[in-house]
């Protein structure tokens, strides 16, 4: 049950505690008002009818016997008034007397026969104060007084009696309701406190059970589970909170910023290891724009002397032409041709170290790029890892809902870092891919070039041993020279292919300084990005 459920059934405990309370002391007030009613209104009511009875009965026998007392006929007729008069009285309080025992609630058996003896005993009084008009129009007084003290008295005496029976029984009547309402009153308010006591236990109770239930589920007062949520919002995760409650809130606050101290210090780490990584990429990319800078340069260098060594290729057939042509000078000449192809044998073997040099300089370049795609493939796996962690970071700052809305804008922009670092590593290694492919080529070229200049080099050597054969034999001088000629010539074309192969490494040295200027500015913007996410993370305290 949900604590807003909780609440509500307290609440409506407690209402319903109070609507019954109510329906309670509503039924009992009613009860009374009705009792009350009952002795106060009709009760009192026929107490009156009853004494106004007791009045009139009483006054007329009075009357009747100063009616018979009386000497002059001339003082009768006001007592005949009087008597008149009370006798309409009774019958008015008889006819109110009537209207309250017509209703049958408001009138039980024992008022019924009190009333009707009274109701006889009225007959009997009313003959017998008619007998004693009687005497009295037969002037007969004296009998008309014995009539009032043998009859009439004793009749009338009964009426009275049984009026003040009844008066007497409505006396008791209204007390014994008056004790009632009093009785029924003071049970009500014993019931009332009772109920009131237990409205209070109960409602104390359930109260009682939900705090303890709050309590319980918060794991601790809500101000301490407030404060601390608004410390981890502000991304303090030092926090720590006490809760003896397991499985409570703040209890998973507390594994919550456990696992996030954790995951924190992991995207610290990582995000560390890809600051050195992007610092170190961009110090190779460097070295590595300077490298292809000098295989550059010294490209250009291997051409010039390829160049030069193609314009001493073509005095040496020169020379030689003139040493055909000059034979008379063939000593001459032929210490010059060997001086010449001395010179050409060391240039071929200056080229062929150059071009040696070009190709250790082009490989240590493919080496490097191994190496650059290793610190890339080191690279997009600290950037899966930053983005795997960024995703845990958001679904932790989604299961803490309204607070944790902050490091999830920055959980965001850390797995946008890292889905940047992906493209650009990949960028990187396409470049890199390219580079190397070129590499490759400029390497096998050189070793073409190093194997041609090998053979020129065995080819100048070869006219060296021809030129002293010369010294030897001038006879065979023009076979030499012919031989030199084609010689010269073939070098002539493997210096032209050389230089043309120069070209294509120059173009390649060329693309890959480009390539390299890319990595460079690749590993820059990736040293960053990391600086920025290691910003970012400065704003959680962790430790």
């Amino acid at each position: 049950m949900t604590i807003a459920n909780r609440l509500y059934a307290g609440f409506a405990f407690i209402l319903l505690l109070l609507a019954i309370t109510t329906i309670i002391g509503t039924y009992q007030v009613g009860e009374i008002d009705k009792t009350l009613v009952r002795v106060n209104e009709v009760g009192s009511e026929k107490q009156r009818f009853a004494i106004n009875y007791r009045g009139s009965v009483h006054d007329r026998a009075i009357a009747l016997r100063d009616l018979v007392l009386v000497e002059q006929t001339s003082e009768r007729p006001p007592l005949r008034e009087l008597i008149a008069k009370l006798k309409n009285d009774y019958a008015k309080s008889q006819q109110g007397m009537q209207q309250i025992i017509s209703d049958e609630q408001l009138v039980n058996s024992e008022e019924k026969s009190l009333l009707a003896a009274i109701a006889q005993i009225r007959e009997q009084g009313l003959e017998s104060a008619a007998e004693v008009e009687s005497l009295l129009q037969s002037d007969q007084r004296q009998q008309a007084q014995d009539y009032v003290i043998r009859e009439l008295g004793p009749i009338y005496a009964e009426w009275l009696n049984r009026i003040n029976d009844f008066i007497d029984y409505q006396e008791a009547s209204i007390s014994k309701g008056t004790q009632g309402v009093m009785d029924r009153s003071e049970n009500f308010a014993t019931l009332m406190w009772w109920i009131t006591a237990f409205a209070i236990i109960a409602g104390g109770l359930v109260a009682w059970r939900i705090v303890v239930r709050l309590t319980h589920k918060i794991g601790g007062e809500p101000e301490e589970a407030a404060e601390v949520l608004q410390k981890i919002a502000d991304g303090d995760l030092t926090v720590e909170t006490r809760s003896k409650y397991k499985g409570s809130m703040m209890d998973d606050v507390n594994t919550m910023v456990r696992r996030l101290q954790g995951l924190l210090k992991e995207v610290n780490e990582s995000t560390n290891t890809l600051v050195d990584a992007s610092t170190e990429l961009s110090e190779t990319a460097d070295n590595n724009q300077k490298l292809v800078i000098e295989q550059q340069e010294q490209t250009t260098q291997g051409a010039t002397a390829i160049h030069q060594m193609s314009q001493t290729v073509r005095e040496v057939a020169q020379h030689t032409e003139e040493a055909a042509q000059l034979a008379d000078d063939t000593d001459k000449e032929t210490v010059n041709g060997s001086r010449e192809v001395e010179a050409t044998v060391r240039s071929i073997e200056e080229l062929a170290k150059q071009v040696e040099s070009a190709s250790a300089v082009i490989g240590e370049l493919s080496d490097n790029t191994a190496e650059i795609n290793k610190v890339l493939e080191v690279i997009e796996g600290i950037a899966d890892q930053t983005n795997l962690l960024a995703l845990n970071a958001a679904i932790e700052a989604a299961r803490a809902g309204e607070h944790g809305r902050g490091f999830s804008v920055v959980a965001d922009e850390v797995r946008a870092l890292a889905n940047r670092t992906q493209d650009s590593t990949r960028s990187i290694q396409s470049l890199i891919e390219t580079m190397r492919g070129s590499a490759t080529n400029a390497v096998d070229v050189m070793e073409q070039g190093r194997q041609k200049a090998t053979e020129s080099v065995e080819q100048a050597r070869r006219a060296g041993e021809s030129l002293q054969s010369v010294n030897t034999s001038v006879a065979k001088m023009s076979d030499m020279n012919a031989q030199i000629a084609t010689a010269a010539e073939e070098q002539t074309a493997v210096a032209e292919e050389i230089n043309q192969n120069f070209t294509s490494i120059t173009e390649a040295a060329e693309q890959a300084a480009a390539g390299s200027e890319q990595i460079s500015e690749a590993s820059r913007e990736l040293r960053e990005l990391a600086k920025r996410l290691n910003k970012g993370m400065k704003r959680f305290k962790i430790s």
